[in-house]
C-alpha cells in the first residue's frame, strides 16, 4: 500500500512563510530607521529653553506701524528684501531648515545707511523654510517669525 500524496503548498506553509515575511519587513523597518537623521533637538537645547519665555515675550509684544519691518522674495526668489523701519539700530535674520539643520543661515544687518536690506537667497534649496527676525527700534526690540515655501 502506498500512502504517499504530493506534498503541495497548503495552510501550514501560509502561516510559516506570513512569520518569515513579517520578521524580515520589521528587520529592513528596524535597520532603515536606525539610520535616519532626527533633528527634533537642538545643539544648545538647554539655552533655547531658558530664553524662550523672552521670545514669546517679544513676538507678543505688539509692534507699532511705525517701527514695523516687512521681509519679501523678489526676482523669482534670487533675493531677499527687507524694508527697515526709520531709526533702526540693529537686525538679525535667521533661516531655518526644518529637515536639515546644516542648511540654517543667520545674516546680521551691517550697513547703517538706507532703508532697504537686500540680500541673495541662493542659499534657500527648494522646500520648507522658516525665518525670524529680531530688530531693535529707538531701544524698543521686536520679534518677527513666518513660514515661507521657496519653489
Amino acid at each position: 500500500m502506498n500512502n504517499s500524496k504530493a506534498k503541495g503548498f497548503h495552510w501550514g506553509h501560509g502561516i510559516i512563510l506570513t512569520f518569515v515575511l513579517f520578521g524580515a519587513f520589521m528587520a529592513y523597518f528596524y535597520i532603515n530607521m536606525t539610520h535616519q537623521v532626527i533633528e527634533l533637538v537642538g545643539d544648545n537645547y538647554y539655552e533655547d529653553g531658558q530664553k524662550f519665555q523672552q521670545k514669546i515675550d517679544l513676538k507678543n509684544q505688539v509692534i507699532p506701524t511705525s517701527d514695523t519691518l516687512h521681509v519679501q522674495l523678489l526676482a523669482e526668489n534670487t533675493f531677499i528684501l527687507v524694508r527697515l523701519p526709520q531709526g533702526i539700530q540693529a537686525a538679525n535674520l535667521q533661516f531655518f531648515r526644518p529637515s536639515n539643520s546644516k542648511q540654517d543661515k543667520k545674516i546680521a544687518w551691517q550697513t547703517k545707511d538706507g532703508e532697504a536690506w537686500t540680500i541673495p537667497s541662493g542659499f534657500l534649496s527648494k522646500g520648507p523654510w522658516k525665518y525670524s527676525i529680531t530688530w531693535r527700534v529707538r531701544g524698543h526690540d521686536y520679534l518677527q517669525e513666518k513660514r515661507l515655501m521657496i519653489d
